[in-house]
């Protein structure tokens, strides 16, 4: 008795045992790993078109995303504000 037919629609089944869906795959999740310092934490702030402007060149100039200007720059202001 390894196929099932559903009598309500006209679809076959085949029965391959017992075990539950994903059992015999590894434990592992796969996708992107996780992060030591994950950046959960999400603000929004209001720019003029000059101050995006000028964020926008620094992106392209550093090679990274706003983000990182924009926490490189929050680091620095920390840092001087430290001293």
């Amino acid at each position: 008795m390894n196929d099932l037919i559903d009598l309500l629609l006209p679809h076959k089944y085949t029965y391959h045992g017992h075990k539950k869906w994903g059992e015999a795959m590894s434990s592992k999740k796969m996708g992107r790993p996780l992060s030591d310092n994950p950046k959960s934490e999400l603000i929004r702030v209001r720019v003029d078109q000059e101050i995006l402007s000028k964020l926008d060149a620094c992106t392209e100039k550093l090679q990274t995303t706003r983000s990182d200007v924009i926490r490189k720059g929050i680091e620095k202001v920390f840092d001087e504000l430290q001293k």
